[in-house]
């Protein structure tokens, strides 16, 4: 009895030590964030919208072709007259249905060019490296995205951009994420020209 008294109170003490950090051990922690931020910063000038000048920015369903490639379809965003202010936007027309006047008593037309800026995939709240992308208009390439950054390839000139995209890794790079949530985030810049 004493033995199993004196046993039971040893592993009490060896197990009691591990409780304690010694020093010069670390941890590590990762603060994560999810949900939906708003997506356009407005101008005085003009605002960004969804189809039909919707303020609210559109959200898209990812997919997978039959090729193993992952696609996002279309997207429409539109270029419109910003009739109020940048903190109360009001929308109006197209930009290129509207004209501006040019200081100097005449008027003149307007127009908006798109490019691409930056290309981000998530799976299951983490951002994925290493996943090649191409970001069209209407199918039409704008950019590509790789591990080296994103390259413009094209502008778009017009004041809807109908934004798609489409994995370019192989089909084996893109399995690992099969049933995982995920999300695609592409950022446009859009400019009066």
């Amino acid at each position: 009895m004493k033995v199993n008294k004196l046993v039971a109170f040893l592993g009490m003490v060896v197990v009691s030590q591990g409780v304690y950090a010694a020093a010069g051990d670390t941890a590590t922690a990762t603060a994560n964030w999810q949900g939906k931020v708003p997506g356009v910063i407005q101008s005085d000038a003009f605002v960004i919208t969804g189809e039909g000048g919707d303020l609210v920015t559109p959200i898209g369903q990812l997919m997978r072709t039959t090729d193993g490639a992952i696609v996002a379809p279309s997207i429409q965003l539109e270029a419109r007259d910003n009739t109020g202010t940048v903190a109360a936007p009001i929308v109006g027309e197209l930009v290129s249905t509207t004209t501006r006047d040019d200081g100097a008593g005449s008027t003149e037309a307007r127009a908006i060019t798109w490019a691409v800026s930056d290309v981000a995939f998530f799976a299951n709240g983490t951002p994925v490296a290493g996943l090649d992308w191409s970001v069209m208009h209407d199918g039409i390439v704008l950019a590509t995205s790789t591990a080296s950054g994103v390259t413009q390839i094209s502008s778009h000139a017009g004041d809807i951009l109908k934004l798609n995209a489409l994995s370019t890794s192989a089909s084996a790079d893109i399995d690992m994420y099969t049933g995982k949530d995920a999300a695609l985030s592409v950022t446009v810049i859009a400019s009066e020209i």
